[in-house]
């Protein structure tokens, strides 16, 4: 199955690696113009390549690399998003983290760091594109994990 994403503006979260990198390839494959953010530079570059390979119209990929923990990188990731392609049609929430431990063995900190990244910077984003998806007539998608209706041995969450 594929869709024509030609001129359509997508920023992707979590595209270093898992799902956010194969929905960046996906959407490059449809042509989609992509801003892709990640924490791996690497990979991201990676990854960025592989879009530019395959995108129909040889569209340039906009890598972000950050850490969405963090709000003034989650805010530069959406900034730069905009200044760049002056419009979003699709925001992608992928990033997310795990971490294993219990409830009694795992620090405050990491508790407040899977929170940030799995939670508070999809709220933040998604409030910072709501009125460009007004104006676009676009959409969200937020990724998430299983572990968000069953719990696991040894997760924290």
């Amino acid at each position: 199955m594929s869709f024509d994403l030609n001129g359509k503006v997508a920023l992707i979260t979590g595209a270093s690696s898992g799902i956010g990198k194969g929905t960046a390839l996906y959407f490059a494959k449809n042509g989609a113009r992509l801003a892709i953010a990640g924490r791996k530079e690497d990979n991201l570059k990676e990854v960025a390549k592989e879009c530019e390979e395959i995108n129909p119209n040889k569209e340039k990929v906009l890598t972000l690399v950050g850490d969405l923990s963090k709000e003034e990188d989650t805010e530069r990731t959406f900034k730069e998003t905009i200044n760049h392609f002056n419009q979003l049609d699709i925001l992608v929430n992928s990033a997310g983290i795990v971490m294993n431990g219990t409830a009694e063995s795992t620090p405050l900190q990491d508790y407040d760091l899977q929170m940030n990244i799995n939670v508070r910077s999809i709220f933040y984003l998604t409030k910072l594109a709501i009125p460009h998806l007004i104006r676009s007539k676009g959409n969200i998608v937020n990724v998430s994990s299983v572990t968000g209706l069953r719990s696991f041995p040894g997760a924290s969450t």
